[in-house]
């Protein structure tokens, strides 16, 4: 089975082919180095344009026609045997935790709002007292095991949303 990377030259459209998988897409596709290969997707464009590196995958040939596999470059953080030291790993620890965070906040401000709304009339809704509810509710959700019910010096720049 041969494999490497090629740039794609020209991809022409060649018909449907009905397989166990569903209906698929037949696409040839021509590379700068003067090979070509056959190739199926599930959609109805390919989803590669001309100009596109790819690894092709030459799984079978009879004569001049050659089928296979066309797909993106394995890079450092997709390979599956990669020997990285736990880079991708970090990189979706970092990316899930700053989804939580931003999830949070968002529950945070969304809380605030609605206090503030149902709490003021409505010409004294003010946007920064639902902010300081909000990074309040924030610090308590992240540390509730440690919630202080003191006041604090931060808690005197707005007014008391639980009054």
């Amino acid at each position: 089975m041969e494999n490497n990377t090629r740039t794609i030259s020209n991809i022409q459209g060649a018909g449907t082919y009905d397989s166990k998988f569903g209906l698929l897409y037949k696409f040839s596709y021509d590379f700068e180095d003067g090979t070509n290969i056959n190739a199926n997707h599930k959609t109805l464009e390919s989803p590669f344009k001309v100009g596109d590196e790819v690894e092709v995958i030459v799984t079978g040939t009879s004569g001049d026609f050659t089928w296979g596999k066309v797909k993106r470059p394995e890079t450092e953080f997709s390979a599956p045997n990669s020997n990285s030291s736990g880079t991708s790993v970090n990189r979706y620890e970092d990316r899930d935790a700053k989804r939580q965070e931003l999830i949070m906040s968002q529950w945070a401000i969304g809380q605030a709002l609605a206090w503030e709304m149902n709490e003021a009339p409505p010409n004294k809704v003010s946007v920064k007292n639902a902010i300081g509810l909000a990074k309040q509710l924030l610090s308590y959700a992240k540390d509730l095991e440690n919630v202080s019910f003191d006041k604090t010096s931060k808690e005197d720049d707005i007014e008391n949303p639980f009054e």
